[in-house]
């Protein structure tokens, strides 16, 4: 195939082309092809299978699986329902009593289903609520692949191979056009060979970003960027008449705004991050932009970690270190008091910072203040004790550590857990932390002026969580920290409440309030 060819397959697979609807799978008559790790799977384990449901966003390949397994679904006597939500409502109750009959073996049937679990669900709950506990058991005779949960880019070397089948084409012959003013400098095979050679690794960096701060990568998206990147949505003739072809470098793909798919990658521009070398100097805005740009790129001789620093997305070097140790390693959490990572130092900063109105300290308090205060009173109590805080890994249950553990680097968000006894239970709460809560919480902890004024989701999910910790915990508010702000300290003095009962003999019991004043700092 050579570079006019190439175009010419690759612009159909950008929004604004008129032939757009190539993109739909079912239409897709191009020979690009390759086995992702979820095809493979259904391979190896169809002879035990029973049941097989694919959920995810339109776009993520349920229909090109489902047409690369065509062979073997028939030979193991599946049938085949291609999208879940075009069946009738009356049609989607008897599925699903056909679903459960092969589950409790009265039925020899075999389904694969594509559908949106959000809709398979409420489905499920309408007409056979008793599936739902069947789908979650984990059972060896049937198959969940939720492709939402996918990250195309987590594995290097897969993503290497999509990318590389896609933008196969014979470097060394002709397109052809003999008028056209661009044929020894065509800017189509350079982009081709840039993203090969030197660009793979910082357009999988890019997509990665992107999941990490908590975006979806459709398959068909990954395409559709790729072949923006070669072609910025031109064919052969439009770019005929462009006299400035620069502009259409793979690595100004953040200029292409107009296309919805790309505005996900547009917001991480490495031209808006900050530079690490300050002192540089550029001929001009525009210098600057192209430079930063292509440096994140084609820089070859960086370590994974500097490549995403070069990205427009704080903290997110710091986010990734984090995955790292709660996500790569048994058993998949890490105490607070485990102090040796300097990160979640930061973090447990920041969460002090959010809680307690600026106190720096890191002693397991919480607050609970009325907002009519506004601040200048802060009510803290202390649940320090009969309580462990860990990191933890998202879909790690610590009633079953060695349970529901997804492979490494697979997961972009964590939990906040606090554990505690109750009896012989043991119990937990945990806040969810994904990137744009943990940037909320470094940015606190780096002193970053927070609005008063309002109180942002962040933080609201913050306080929601320690109430439910203290809630958990009665006997935590038995005993209260007062402080008040430095502006009402010459006037005020910080004391202590406590509720202690009393066993008195003659009397019966009660209740006695003590009040002590607290040392000034």
């Amino acid at each position: 195939m050579n570079v006019k060819e190439k175009v010419f397959q690759l612009i159909k697979y950008c929004g604004g082309y008129e032939g757009h609807s190539f993109m739909m799978d079912e239409r897709n008559e191009d020979d690009f092809n390759i086995m992702l790790p979820q095809e493979k799977e259904i391979r190896e384990r169809i002879s035990g299978l029973k049941f097989i449901l694919l959920t995810g966003e339109a776009g993520d390949g349920k229909t090109r699986l489902m047409r690369n397994l065509n062979d073997v679904l028939r030979k193991h006597g599946f049938q085949v329902c291609m999208d879940f939500s075009a069946v009738r409502d009356d049609e989607k109750k008897g599925l699903m009593k056909k679903i459960k009959d092969l589950l409790e073996g009265k039925s020899g049937e075999k389904y694969i289903l594509a559908a949106n679990i959000g809709i398979f669900t409420k489905t499920v709950l309408q007409y056979c609520p008793e599936l739902l506990e069947e789908l979650k058991a984990g059972r060896d005779d049937m198959l969940i692949v939720n492709f939402e949960r996918r990250n195309l880019a987590a594995d290097k070397q897969l993503f290497q191979d999509i990318a590389a089948s896609f933008l196969a084409f014979d470097r060394d012959s002709e397109c052809g056009e003999a008028d056209c003013p661009y044929r020894r400098n065509c800017v189509y095979k350079e982009n081709l060979i840039g993203l090969m050679d030197k660009g793979m690794e910082g357009l999988r960096v890019l997509c990665d970003a992107v999941y990490l701060t908590g975006g979806h990568i459709t398959f068909r998206e990954l395409l559709s960027l790729i072949s923006y990147m070669v072609t910025f949505g031109h064919d052969c003739e439009m770019r005929k008449k462009e006299k400035e072809q620069d502009r259409f470098r793979y690595y100004q793909i953040f200029d292409v705004t107009g296309d919805l798919r790309l505005q996900k990658f547009c917001c991480l521009d490495p031209a808006k991050a900050r530079t690490r070398d300050a002192n540089r100097q550029y001929g001009s805005r525009e210098e600057c932009i192209i430079e930063k740009r292509k440096n994140f790129f084609e820089q070859g001789d960086i370590k994974a970690e500097e490549r995403y620093a070069l990205l427009y997305a704080d903290y997110l070097t710091e986010f990734r270190s984090v995955l790292n140790i709660v996500n790569g390693r048994a058993p998949y959490f890490v105490s607070t008091m485990d102090t040796s990572d300097r990160n979640l130092v930061k973090l447990k900063l920041g969460l002090s910072k959010i809680t307690r109105a600026g106190n720096t300290n890191l002693k397991m308090t919480v607050a609970d203040t009325p907002s009519i205060f506004d601040g200048c009173i802060q009510t803290e109590f202390d649940i320090s004790s009969n309580i462990e805080t860990v990191w933890k890994r998202y879909d790690l249950d610590l009633q079953n550590r060695n349970g529901g553990i997804l492979p490494a680097g697979q997961e972009n968000r964590f939990f906040l857990s606090y554990v505690y006894m109750e009896g012989n239970r043991l119990r937990e709460e945990s806040m969810l932390i994904d990137y744009p809560l943990f940037r909320f919480l470094l940015m606190a902890a780096d002193d970053y002026h927070m609005d008063r004024n309002g109180i942002s989701m962040e933080e609201y999910a913050v306080n929601t969580f320690y109430r439910k910790v203290l809630h958990s915990m009665p006997d935590a508010y038995r005993k209260a920290h007062i402080r008040f702000d430095e502006a009402k300290r010459k006037d005020y003095i910080n004391f202590s409440l406590e509720l202690k009962q009393q066993n008195l003999f003659l009397f019966g019991n009660s209740t006695k309030v003590m009040i002590e004043k607290e040392a000034e700092a």
